[in-house]
């Protein structure tokens, strides 16, 4: 029997077909762009930025070098998870993912600086954060009582002093937070003299002395100052209203986005 000839031999005829198939691919086949990693200028620029805040100083060619084939290895790692779908059904990349979509809706149109005025009417809008609370300042002569007894004769012989023109720095016991009260409000008064001491302070008229108990004792306590409730200027609070006017057009830019989206979309609930 003759023997085949080489060029009729199948594995001759299996490898020259294989070779053409790839040969071809490599021609024709589609060429995935996600192979190819660029590193831009800024982004070289912010790894450059990075390294410098991390090393104290500007990074060493060999120092930025290993950065920049660190953040590629990174962008390799990212892409090689989501071609797997590492990223499907992560509740934490999911979150992180509506989050930064979220806050690029709040930036796509910055809202401007808004002017004094727009200030002043957030802040008549919102008066239950900016309002200044009544405060009361005044002088009183303490007399210390650790009971409920009233001490009676002691306070009547000390109005009386007081009537007739006594120095109230001379009457009565020294005090741990002293005998003038500068101007505070009823719940500051409550935490030095204790509860309910305040709002009985705000309600005593301006003339003569009047006796008001603390958990020290008893006082008696002519108003010196009285300083109605009135809301806060722009100037007072400017920075805390500024924050917040802007904080709502954000907030309002999402909405707005978040609307245009779901009119793209069909909730069907099975």
């Amino acid at each position: 029997m003759r023997p085949r000839p080489w060029y009729r031999e199948p594995l001759l005829h299996f490898a020259a077909l294989g070779l053409a198939l790839f040969g071809l691919f490599r021609l024709v086949g589609p060429h995935d762009p996600g192979q190819t990693i660029v590193v831009t200028a800024d982004t070289r620029a912010r790894i450059e930025v990075q390294q410098a805040r991390r090393l104290g100083r500007e990074p060493e060619p060999a120092e930025l070098d290993a950065a920049i084939r660190s953040w590629a290895d990174g962008e390799m790692l990212y892409r090689e998870a989501r071609a797997l779908g590492l990223d499907r059904a992560d509740p934490i990349i999911r979150r992180r993912l509506t989050q930064k979509l979220e806050f690029s809706f709040e930036e796509a149109e910055p809202p401007p600086d808004p002017s004094d005025a727009e200030l002043e009417a957030w802040i008549a809008a919102h008066a239950d954060r900016f309002e200044h609370a009544p405060r009361v300042g005044f002088t009183h002569v303490f007399v210390e009582s650790s009971s409920r007894v009233v001490p009676e004769a002691q306070l009547a012989a000390i109005e009386l002093a007081l009537g007739e023109g006594a120095e109230p720095a001379t009457l009565g016991q020294a005090f741990v937070l002293g005998q003038v009260v500068t101007a505070k409000t009823g719940a500051e008064l409550d935490r030095q003299f204790g509860p309910g001491f305040g709002s009985a302070a705000l309600e005593l008229p301006e003339l003569g002395w009047h006796r008001l108990r603390s958990i020290y004792g008893w006082h008696l306590v002519h108003v010196d100052q009285r300083l109605p409730g009135r809301l806060a200027t722009v100037n007072e609070v400017r920075s805390q209203a500024r924050e917040g006017l802007i904080g709502e057009a954000r907030e309002q830019a999402r909405e707005r986005a978040m609307d245009e989206l779901r009119g793209r979309y069909q909730l069907v609930i099975e």
